[in-house]
Formats: structure tokens, C-alpha cells, sequence
């Protein structure tokens, strides 16, 4: 199960997404602002920038007046390229009753579940691109969880009892 993305992916993205936010102005950024706007260390902003242009996500335009830009339009770039490029590849079984147990044991109580948000998840970074990104930008309804079932307890309310100025 892989339904999480670590640091890494996260602030890569934030990056990414701040180019987006910028494509339709033109601008380049540079590591430095990137990691002032989205508070990351400037090193670390460097090395995203870097390893995105590397992978042909981002342009790097050197000199005084330089920066980074998305190589292509943000409608063309998927979350799932950005997570891959920086996200190991995540064999790690968590399986709620220990490595190994639902591929070799009957399946655990929550195998269904934590492979439907799995799916879900992979979906989203799959289907989602930098357009979201995009100064006004229409944002995406929210789609409806896929077969996760979450129950949730409700109290009744009751009328709290309120005095008639008479009474008061």
C-alpha cells in the first residue's frame, strides 16, 4: 500500500504548483523566492528545481533575470510525475498484521478498505494535474470517496430550554 507520499514529493510539488500559479503571467521564479513563498530552505528548493529540470518538468534560465518555469503547459503535467520522480518505490507491506501477512495469509480485516484509498489515492496523483494550480482557475468538484465507507456517530440535539422574559 502506498497511499501516502513522503516530504520530499510534498514540497516538490509546492513548488511545482507555485510555477503553475505563475504560468499564465510568464514568470520565472527563482529557488530563492520559491523557497521564501513556500517556506522550504533555499537549498532544498535548489535541488527540487534542479532534479525537475533534469526530468523535463521544469526550465531553468540562468543570469540575473533567469528562474524556472514549467517545461510544459500545467493541463500536461500530472501529480503521479512529480511524486515518481522524488517517491521511492514503495514495496513496504503495511499490513495492519505485519509484513508479509496479505499476500501469503488470508487477507487482514483491512485489506479491502486500505486498498480501495490506495486506489483512490494512485487515482488522484494519476488524474490531477498543475492546472488546478492555475490563477483563476475553475477548482475541480470534489469527487465523492470510491467505496470507503465511513461511519459516523450522531448525537441527537437537544433544545436547550430558554426562559420568556417573564420568567427571567
Amino acid at each position: 500500500m502506498a497511499f501516502t507520499y513522503g516530504k520530499t514529493s510534498s514540497n516538490a510539488i509546492a513548488v511545482a504548483s507555485l510555477l503553475a500559479e505563475r504560468w499564465v503571467a510568464g514568470a520565472r521564479t527563482s529557488s530563492l523566492d520559491a523557497a521564501k513563498i513556500r517556506m522550504i530552505s533555499r537549498p532544498l528548493a535548489a535541488k527540487l528545481m534542479v532534479q525537475m529540470s533534469q526530468a523535463g518538468i521544469v526550465v531553468g534560465t540562468p543570469g540575473p533575470h533567469g528562474g524556472y518555469s514549467l517545461a510544459r503547459h500545467p493541463s500536461e503535467i500530472h501529480l503521479s510525475e512529480i511524486v515518481n520522480l522524488f517517491q521511492k518505490s514503495d514495496t513496504e507491506d503495511r499490513c495492519p498484521y505485519g509484513p508479509g501477512w496479505c499476500g501469503r495469509q488470508e487477507p487482514c480485516a483491512l485489506h479491502n478498505q486500505l486498498a480501495d484509498i490506495d486506489g483512490a489515492f494512485l487515482n488522484l496523483m494519476q488524474n490531477t494535474t498543475l492546472a488546478v494550480f492555475l490563477k483563476g482557475a475553475a477548482k475541480p468538484a470534489a469527487k465523492p470517496a470510491s467505496k470507503v465507507a465511513v461511519k459516523t456517530e450522531t448525537k441527537p440535539v437537544r433544545a436547550k430550554k430558554t426562559r420568556s422574559p417573564a420568567q427571567a
